[in-house]
């Protein structure tokens, strides 16, 4: 389950909470004042992303030995679309 954080609207006291996505935005005890007026804060993962990673880069080639195979037993209408799965990077922003 996912880590959110919450601020008491009474106390300004910041806490972390485990709880279901169905449960996020549900009424949640500030563990300093007991209120129950906390609001969920927006947050964002950190990372990074290798924009030049390619199927092929994260699988040592194998992705592209996985994509001949499935070709020989695909009709040929349906070739050119795992050829372009085949050239797609990781990258969000351009032409993927």
């Amino acid at each position: 389950m996912p880590i959110y954080e919450y601020t008491c609207n009474k106390c300004n006291h910041v806490h972390d909470a485990v709880r279901s996505v169905d449960n996020r935005d549900s009424p949640i005890e500030c563990p300093e004042c007991a209120s129950m007026d906390s609001i969920k804060n927006v947050t964002g993962a950190m990372g990074a992303v290798d924009t030049k990673l390619t199927p092929d880069k994260a699988t040592g080639g194998q992705y592209s030995e996985l994509m001949d195979k499935m070709k020989r037993g695909t009709p040929k209408a349906y070739h050119e679309t795992l050829d372009r799965s085949s050239s797609r990077n990781g990258s969000i922003w351009g032409n993927n």
